[in-house]
This record gives structure tokens, sequence and C-alpha cells, in this order.
């Protein structure tokens, strides 16, 4: 079931493009989901990730000091994070709108995407009337349990999970037999402490867009079919319209095997 925080009143077709913006924990399904809504609303899907490591290999000024920031396992400061951003939303595909997968993590990241929107082409208006937010509620257990499942081996790097996609050999890889390992990032300890760590830092986040934009929160423990429709019930609810030039979802969900 979806949960609806706040209900603006209906858009008007002349307005700036929409932004979703998708929350979730870590592996707690924001990418898949978010792809699969960008096919469905015929929007760009924009992981702020993925986008920080193509333009990290581009040779301008701004790759190379991306570059250099990403091998030492630095955080890329919010203003350079918002510069690279604003470029990639200029383009014309965004002009309908577009999913922000990864983006924002913070109060102060939230803060500087409306200022840094506002002052796109594409965003004449005021941005708390375009923007929607999309919690994906996933248990910690459940968070736990995905990630400290996780094994990979040693020399190929394929990844298992020892209930959901177990070695035929325990503790093996099925391609070399190499030793299966768990990654320091995969450990309980590690997760738990990611997971302390979003909510701290999203909370007031979600906070913030329920007080000045549409909040919609889902439950994520669903089968992600499930996730996927309420999220596009949900999405055209809340904007009280039916999305206009968007794809059936069973074909959407199919092409995300």
């Amino acid at each position: 079931m979806h949960r609806q925080i706040f209900r603006r009143a209906k858009r008007d077709e002349q307005q700036a493009p929409l932004v979703i913006a998708v929350f979730g924990p870590p592996v707690g399904g924001t990418g898949t989901q978010s792809s699969m809504l960008a096919k469905f609303l015929r929007v760009p899907h924009i992981s702020i990730g993925s986008l920080l490591r193509s333009y990290a290999r581009d040779e301008t000024e701004a790759g190379v000091g991306l570059t250099g920031m990403m091998a030492l396992g630095n955080l890329v400061p919010d203003t350079l994070v918002l510069d690279v951003l604003a470029t990639r939303i200029s383009e014309p595909d965004c002009a309908r709108g577009l999913i922000l997968d990864g983006f924002p993590r913070t109060l102060r990241q939230a803060e500087l995407l409306e200022c840094g929107l506002l002052r796109s082409q594409f965003y004449a208006n005021d941005l708390k009337e375009n923007l929607v937010a999309l919690h994906l509620r996933v248990q910690n257990s459940t968070i736990v349990g995905r990630l400290s499942g996780r094994r990979i081996c040693s020399r190929c790097s394929a990844t298992y999970h020892v209930e959901n996609q177990p070695p035929r050999v325990n503790g093996e890889c099925d391609f070399d037999g190499s030793a299966l390992t768990i990654r320091d990032y995969d450990r309980k300890a590690t997760v738990l402490k990611r997971l302390r760590l979003y909510e701290r830092q999203t909370v007031p986040v979600l906070n913030h867009y329920a007080e000045t934009a549409s909040l919609l929160e889902i439950d994520g423990e669903q089968p992600r079919e499930i996730v996927a429709q309420e999220i596009v019930t949900a999405i055209q609810s809340v904007l009280c319209i039916s999305v206009v030039g968007g794809r059936d979802v069973q074909p959407t969900l199919e092409d995300n095997p």
C-alpha cells in the first residue's frame, strides 16, 4: 500500500516539467523502480552515481577533478555535483521531466538542488509545484539480509547470495572454483552503520518535502511488479492526471527482468 503525505492541486499543463526524486535505503530497489518509472513516463532516469562516473571519464577540467576525488574515495563536493547535474538537466530530453535516483541525500543537497534547478531554462516556475519525492520503505532486517548474504568470487567477481542465488558448491564460484568472500562493505556491522547514516541524513529531507512538495511513501517490501504498479497509481493520483505519452506498465515491467 502507498501513503500520500501531501496532495497538491491539479497541475497546470503549462507548468515546468516534473521532477521525481526517489529515496530508499541501500539495495532498497530505487535503481530498478526509477528505471521502470522513467520508461513508463518516457523521461530520463538520472542516477547521480552513474552520472558522476560518466563525467569523470571526460578529459575536461571537471572530469579530471572528479577522477581524482573518486579514485581517492573522497566525497564529491555538493556544489560540483550540482554543476554536473545542472549540465545534464539542461539537455533537451529533460524538457518533459526527469527521475532523480541517489540525490538529494541531505537537506543541504535538497536546498541546493532547488536553487540550482530554478536557474535552469526549463524551470521558470516554483520548483515546489513540480517536485514529487518518492520514498520506498524497506525494513532494516530486509536490507541486512540482502547485503550480508552476498558472496563475491575472489577471482572473477561473480556475485552470489546464500539464499537467493547460492553457488552450486558451498563457498566456491561456479565459474572458476575460487573461494567466495564477503566484502567489508556487506558485513552486518557495516550495513547497520550505513542504514543509520541513511536514516540520519534522509529523514530531514523527507520531512522537508512533506512540507514543501508532495511526498509519497511506498511499501518496498512487496514484489517489484506490485511496487511499480503502486508507484504509477500514486504518481497519477497525486498529480490528478493521466500520464500523457506514458507506456502501459506491464510491458515496462517485462523490459526489466
